[in-house]
């Protein structure tokens, strides 16, 4: 388990990088479509309520692609290695030019790992087009005991998305 001492460094390396990068944290925080606080707080090392972080976020991780690294340095860092460089530029926004999605929307389609989906069709007899997408995501570091957790309560989810009026595309569970 890294010590706040790690975020801490973690927090300084997020600085110094935005730094060299010549950008201020209100442009991070726009390009990755959040406040300045969670920039703030990253870069402090600790939670905006004060609290250590325990993960990596997701955020970090978009963070990281904007300064240039890849998305597992952060962990590298907490781990007392050096954050390694990517391989491919990063846009301006860090998604799509054709995506008509928001991009933090966008964002968080491609971080993680996608665990499963349901889709819900809430369309009537004249509107077959209108519906409920739902992606579960998770990091790519996820322990078996964290993995099964979070299914218990995706499965749990996913009966009260079932349940919506209209046909699932989602096969139901036995």
């Amino acid at each position: 388990m890294e010590s706040e001492r790690d975020w801490e460094r973690l927090g300084a390396a997020f600085a110094e990088a935005r730094k060299a990068a010549d950008l201020t944290q209100v442009e991070v925080a726009t390009r990755l479509s959040v406040t300045r606080t969670p920039i703030q707080a990253i870069e402090r090392g600790k939670q905006p309520n004060g609290n250590p972080y325990g993960k990596v976020t997701s955020t970090m991780r978009a963070y990281a692609r904007l300064v240039g690294w890849t998305e597992d340095s952060p962990a590298r860092i907490l781990r007392g290695e050096e954050p390694e460089p990517a391989t491919q530029p990063v846009s301006e926004w860090d998604a799509d030019p054709k995506s008509d999605l928001p991009a933090a929307v966008d964002r968080e389609l491609r971080s993680g790992k996608t665990l499963d989906h349901a889709v819900v069709n809430l369309g009537g007899e004249n509107d077959d087009d209108t519906r409920l997408i739902v992606l579960l995501k998770g990091s790519e570091d996820l322990s078996e005991e964290q993995l099964d957790e979070l299914w218990q309560k995706w499965r749990k989810m996913r009966r009260q998305l079932q349940a919506i009026p209209g046909e699932s595309d989602t096969p139901q569970e036995s």
